[in-house]
């Protein structure tokens, strides 16, 4: 039996704020608390939620925190609270401080004191390009950030590592080189409880006939997501067809851009909660995902284990788990025409979509749930 081990869990945002880092970070820490290891998050402050938590035995922290862009970008006040929060926790010990994600200012600070505690240190990336913000100036100056706030995190730590080889390959662009992968999971067993409870119906709430085809998207609505080239490739097939309807799921700065210009069959359904998603996404007969910026993405697993015919792009390692066209479609890109050349050639094939999903279930079933995660994690502590 492995020794337990104190781990130190960093991520700029957490539960109950929504997110695939947010997901990855709670489903990682509940797998190593279940077996005995002990848990801390370090995370943001969020209104109305106490600073400090104790749940399933995982300590959590949240820090004096200013919000920027929406929520998207927090950033840690420099008050006598995070001071004196300091001076205390730096008596904690612990054997590995992992931080998630290199551009937040409480990656920085998380850096810089595990140094100061003589703290084993991993960085752990989960994209796989830069930011894009909607605007040309704000991209290029999200750029330029993210290269001086990296070159300032190398100086406090050395170790690295991706949760996808798109990320690891990305890292690269830093002068950061690593083989050191920890993939994103999927609880299974939570997602098919979920579908089995679910009282959600989304074809009822929108009217939507029972032969009818479903793609489904869930996400942040923005550019890097290529929400704006789907909800466009629908339309177009909507022209064509009128049984087609595309169920997009998440929030984000295009909402207000694409709702006057979306197709009558196309419906964005908000922010929901991982029981919503498993009965929207079990409801669906495909998922599709044209981002052109991912580092292992959370909703392919959870589209794979819902068994919705999976669309998405070469960007991150959702390659891992549509290997070849027998298990759904990889595109090269996510430029429009072949978006809607992809969605029209699957319509009409639904024993082909089937024998897809089952084969991508199976491999996600196989290789990615969060105990396949924690034990390669775990491996780098011996």
């Amino acid at each position: 039996m492995q020794q337990k081990k104190s781990v130190c869990i960093v991520t700029s945002q957490y539960l109950p704020h929504v997110g695939g880092v947010e997901n990855y970070v709670d489903n990682l820490s509940r797998e190593l608390a279940k077996r005995g290891h002990e848990i801390t998050i370090l995370t943001s402050e969020i209104e109305n939620v106490p600073s400090y938590e104790k749940k399933e035995g995982i300590e959590i922290y949240r820090l004096p925190t200013k919000q920027f862009m929406g929520g998207r970008f927090p950033v840690l006040k420099q008050n006598r609270a995070l001071r004196q929060f300091t001076k205390q926790f730096r008596t904690r010990r612990f054997d590995v401080m992992l931080v998630n994600m290199r551009f937040y200012f409480i990656s920085l600070y998380a850096v810089r004191l595990a140094k100061k505690m003589g703290v084993r240190c991993i960085m752990l990336d989960h994209g796989s390009s830069h930011l894009n913000t909607g605007g040309k100036l704000t991209t290029k100056l999200s750029e330029w950030f993210e290269h001086g706030i990296t070159f300032l995190e190398k100086r406090y730590c050395r170790e690295f590592a991706g949760v996808s080889k798109a990320s690891l390959e990305w890292i690269q662009h830093f002068g950061i080189h690593s083989d050191l992968l920890l993939p994103n999971a999927v609880d299974v067993e939570a997602f098919e409880r979920y579908i089995g409870e679910s009282t959600c119906d989304f074809r009822k709430k929108y009217g939507i006939p029972k032969d009818d085809i479903v793609i489904s998207f869930v996400g942040r609505l923005t550019l890097e997501k290529g929400i704006d080239r789907l909800v466009n490739a629908v339309k177009r097939i909507d022209k064509e067809r009128r049984d087609v309807w595309l169920l997009a799921a998440g929030n984000g700065y295009l909402l207000e851009k694409l709702t006057p210009v979306k197709s009558e069959r196309t419906h964005f359904v908000g922010q929901i909660g991982s029981a919503e998603v498993a009965a929207l996404l079990s409801q669906s007969d495909i998922f599709c995902l044209p981002s052109f910026s991912e580092g292992f993405p959370t909703c392919v697993l959870e589209a794979g284990v819902c068994r919705s015919f999976v669309i998405t792009t070469y960007r991150g390692d959702a390659k891992e788990i549509v290997l070849n066209p027998d298990y759904g479609i990889i595109l090269p890109d996510n430029a429009e025409d072949g978006l809607y050349e992809a969605i029209k050639s699957v319509l009409d094939r639904p024993e082909y979509r089937a024998r897809a999903t089952e084969l991508c279930y199976e491999r996600i079933v196989q290789n990615y749930t969060w105990r396949h995660t924690a034990d390669r994690f775990l491996s780098w502590l011996d």
